[in-house]
């Protein structure tokens, strides 16, 4: 997603995001819909995931995504997938498009619900719906697009989710696990092992992460961590590099600057002069 799509999840009282609770039946594999209203920029814009899986519908179907991974561009189309670790990913457009809606999966049980492996972003991290839809997506894109209101399009979405669910068999504790980390925010993996210390060890942790998730634990926090950085560094702008960084678990402006050429593919500073 653009990154600026996460600012706004964290303060969901704003204009700019409507958060639609999923139906009873669709909560084990939803986390929410997003009505996503900020816009979408022409110029380009940095992609991030927080380790949520999501689907993105456009709202109108001539609005088709591009995105650049390393300088190399490609359509994902006006309904696209985004998950796994994003690095040095764009997302350019032609057009100011104005709001989208944005399905945010609950990672143990996405891969399941759409029978997929779970190393798959790890080869492409945003690509076209249509590649894991299944039967009947040509259908169903075409409904949504002929619906006018947002309550006929979720209608056409609930019901093709519902018709995938199915049975699911996972450690219910991963879920938690995953809620934990969300909540305390910086942590390591020896912090998440100490506090269920009694359930698990670390080769579990990374071996169910890695076979439910689709990622190392180890990848998960420090996309997490990453990600409160960035949002401290774009909203704080009393606080200085080296301040976000220690606030964030690095060990100096450094190592914040390090990782933001990882996930930006430039320095912070080169990336907000340019915005």
């Amino acid at each position: 997603m653009p990154i600026n799509f996460f600012k706004h999840l964290a303060n969901q009282h704003g204009d700019n995001i409507l958060k639609i609770i999923p139906p009873e039946h669709l909560k084990e594999v939803i986390e929410g819909f997003y009505l996503f209203k900020a816009g979408y920029p022409k110029e380009r814009e940095l992609f991030f995931n927080d380790g949520y899986p999501v689907i993105a519908l456009m709202q109108g179907k001539s609005e088709n995504v591009s995105i650049s991974i390393d300088g190399r561009t490609q359509c994902v189309g006006n309904m696209w997938v985004c998950g796994g670790v994003l690095r040095n990913i764009y997302g350019e457009s032609e057009i100011h498009f104005q709001e989208c809606l944005v399905i945010r999966f609950r990672p143990v049980t996405f891969f399941k619900l759409f029978g997929i492996n779970e190393d798959c972003f790890q080869k492409k991290q945003v690509f076209n719906f249509s590649e894991i839809a299944g039967h009947g997506f040509e259908k169903v894109k075409e409904a949504y697009y002929d619906c006018l209101s947002l309550e006929e399009r979720m209608e056409v979405i609930v019901n093709f989710l519902s018709e995938k669910m199915s049975s699911y068999c996972y450690p219910k504790i991963l879920t938690d696990i995953q809620n934990y980390i969300d909540r305390q925010g910086n942590l390591t993996v020896k912090d998440v092992l100490d506090s269920y210390k009694v359930s698990l060890n670390y080769k579990w942790l990374e071996r169910n992460f890695k076979k439910h998730l689709g990622i190392s634990p180890q990848s998960y926090l420090l996309m997490r961590r990453f990600l409160k950085a960035y949002m401290d560094l774009d909203s704080f702008t009393s606080k200085d590099l080296l301040q976000v960084a220690l606030d964030n678990g690095y060990y100096d402006d450094n190592h914040f600057i390090k990782d933001f050429r990882r996930f930006s593919g430039v320095s912070p500073k080169a990336y907000f002069n340019r915005q």
